[in-house]
This record gives C-alpha cells, structure tokens and sequence, in this order.
C-alpha cells in the first residue's frame, strides 16, 4: 500500500519525500565500475605494452649498433683500398723498399676484401653507397690524423720509422673492427670474409711490427 502523505500533515509530506530520496538513492547507487580481477587485468596489460616497449627500444638500438660496426668495417677498408689514402700517397716517400711493399700488400689485401664485402653486402643489409654522417665523420678524422702525423715525419726526418708505426697502428684498429664485426653476425659468408681479412691483416700488421722493432 502506498505511504502517500494527506495533504494535510507537513511532517507526512516530509516522511514521505525522505523516503523517495532513499529509494532513488539505493536505485541508482551502484558497486565498483571495476571489480577487482578487471583492475588487476588492465594493469598486468599496461605492464605487457610498457615492457614490449622497452623491448623494441632495446632491439632496435641494438641493430643501429651491429650495422654501425659492419658499416664502419666497410668504410675503413673502402678507405685503405683508395689510391688517395695516406700510406699510400707517402708511400714513394719512404726509403725502405720493405715498408714500400708491405704498404702494396696491405693495399691489395683492402682492396680483395673490399669486392668480398660488396658480393656479401645483402646478407647483412649492409648499403655500399651511402653512410651515416657519424662513420663517414669518424673515418675521415682517422684519415686525417694519419695524414697529418706522416706530414710531420716528413719534416722532421724521420719518416720510416714513423710510417711504419703509423701503419701497424691502421691495421690494429681496422683488425678490431672486423673482431666486432664477426661477433655480431651469423652469415657464414661474411664471417669467411671477415676471416680471411683478418688472416692477412695478422701477417702484414706483424711485418710492420718487426720493422719498426728492428729499426
């Protein structure tokens, strides 16, 4: 039966709207928007894509380092192959017909690496046109440094001796390099090329070690 107040009685009319308020209050007055399972869902899912984030962060870095060193491989060797390269242009300056021709020996070997590099190129993603600006910048102050250092040996008399420490130093740091570079990959065919370079780099850098041990 209906609690519908008389007209009459003020304290009725009140009564009764208090409990109309209850009511709606209890009628649209609901649980949770979220239960505790879908809270620990949504979160557990915020987690996931943060850590696939992260993850493809750290992957993605990690492929920019691995083809920055094979790039850097490619460049040097493309440097030592050139007939402009600085061994090679105070090369006829030198007295000692050894140093003469193991700088034409590590010409050479540059130069062999180099096609090998080209014909694998693919199979590592490896562009043989275009460089970054970071290992074209870093290649060319090597360059440069050796340049320079060669320059000054020719002033000051001592030029063989200077080319051949010069030298070792070249080999050492391109050797390391391709160390790098066969650590980073899994192509059967680059690491053979990487290999044989190394193989005939050993040689050569030791020829030059020995004169400048003997001199």
């Amino acid at each position: 039966m209906d609690n519908k107040p008389t007209d009459g009685n003020p304290q009725d009319n009140k009564a009764y709207l208090d409990e109309i308020a209850v009511k709606g209050k209890k009628k649209f007055s609901s649980g949770p928007i979220l239960s505790p399972v879908m809270i620990k869902v949504l979160i557990a899912g915020v987690i996931a894509i943060i850590a696939m984030v992260v993850i493809g962060n750290v992957l993605s870095e990690k492929n920019k380092s691995v083809a920055a060193i094979h790039e850097k491989v490619y460049v040097r060797i493309s440097s030592i192959a050139d007939k402009k390269y600085p061994l090679t242009e105070y090369k006829k300056k030198v007295r000692a017909s050894e140093l003469r021709e193991y700088c034409t020996q590590l010409t050479n070997s540059a130069t062999n690496t180099l096609a090998n590099l080209k014909g694998v190129a693919k199979t590592i993603n490896l562009s043989t046109s275009g460089f970054s600006s970071e290992v074209t910048s870093e290649n060319t102050k090597v360059r440069s440094k050796l340049s320079s250092s060669l320059l000054n040996a020719v002033y000051a008399g001592n030029l063989d001796n200077t080319y051949a420490d010069e030298a070792a130093y070249q080999i050492s740091l391109l050797i390391n390099l391709e160390k790098q570079a066969r650590s980073k990959t899994s192509e059967a065919a680059y690491a053979k090329v990487l290999d044989e370079s190394m193989a005939d780099l050993e040689i050569i850098l030791e020829r030059f070690e020995e004169y400048s041990d003997n001199h």
